[in-house]
């Protein structure tokens, strides 16, 4: 058992190190790319990396009573994956990884909406405490515009959305079955949009979308297979050390230093999300 969960913990880190690669990728990419560009060959080479397993398991692996569902957590991942690419183009890197983290905190409150999960008063508490650990990190006296303010919240609303969804997938459809569907709608709809807004790759940007495709996929069936070792309860907080990895990456290639705030606000948001974390809906 404790060797499952080691395995599991090194897992998630891995994966985490992947997101933050992934982030740090678009975020240069969005210097010279539309953000459809580079959602759409996000999911595309994801695609291309996880299709040949899908054809050889058969029609059985991607067969699904539940399309509806699929089509949801595909639409609020799609609209996430927007919000948050945006977000990186527009918001130092640190900070927008940070902030993403606001997640765990709209879980709880979906789950009761939606799952009928009973809340705890605890966890009401570091919801709260969560949200002020947010607002050290963003910082709006900093001259962040409000409209992109509302665009982190709406993002980690979406996200935790896509969380809960996944899990009520994961009842009847297995991991890479939910991971497929999502990049294939992704795909789809994110064509059009990215053929009214093209703009000219060079290889190196070749490279690099061909990258984040491969890290997409690999740390996303990685994650499963880390929360299969052992329960979130237990190495869940590891999610986290996507924080370390980037405030490494934004203190590497553009500088940005780590204030005292976004060091408070950290703090706050991790022991907040642990709290939430270890709540049931989590087990």
């Amino acid at each position: 058992m404790k060797n499952k969960v080691l395995l599991g913990a090194i897992a998630l880190v891995i994966v985490e190190a992947f997101f933050a690669g992934v982030s740090a990728i678009v975020k240069l990419l969005s210097d010279s790319l539309s953000e459809s560009q580079i959602i759409f060959f996000r999911n595309f080479f994801a695609l291309l990396f996880l299709g040949p397993w899908c054809l050889r398991k058969g029609a059985q692996a991607i067969y699904t009573r539940r399309v509806g569902l699929h089509l949801f957590r595909a639409a609020t991942g799609l609209g996430g994956m927007y919000c948050f690419f945006y977000v990186l183009a527009h918001m130092p890197f640190t900070s927008a990884i940070l902030a993403l983290k606001m997640a765990p905190f709209f879980i709880p409150i979906i789950a009761k909406i939606w799952l009928k999960e009973r809340i705890q008063s605890k966890t009401v508490v570091a919801i709260m405490i969560g949200f002020v650990g947010a607002a050290f990190i963003i910082n709006p006296q900093q001259g962040i515009e409000f409209n992109l303010l509302f665009i982190v919240v709406f993002c980690a609303l979406l996200v935790a959305t896509t969380k809960c969804t996944i899990r009520k997938l994961s009842d009847t459809e297995p991991a890479v079955r939910i991971v497929f569907y999502f990049i294939c709608v992704s795909t789809l709809f994110s064509f059009p949009l990215m053929m009214t807004d093209w703009q000219p790759i060079n290889n190196q940007n070749w490279g690099l979308l061909v990258l984040t495709g491969a890290l997409a996929v690999c740390g996303q069936l990685l994650m499963t297979q880390a929360y299969y070792y052992a329960s979130p309860v237990k190495i869940g907080l590891l999610g986290y050390s996507s924080v370390f990895f980037a405030a490494m990456i934004g203190y590497t290639f553009w500088d940005e230093p780590l204030t005292l705030g976004m060091l408070f606000g950290g703090i706050l948001l991790i022991w907040a999300a642990n709290v939430t974390i270890r709540q049931r809906w989590f087990i």
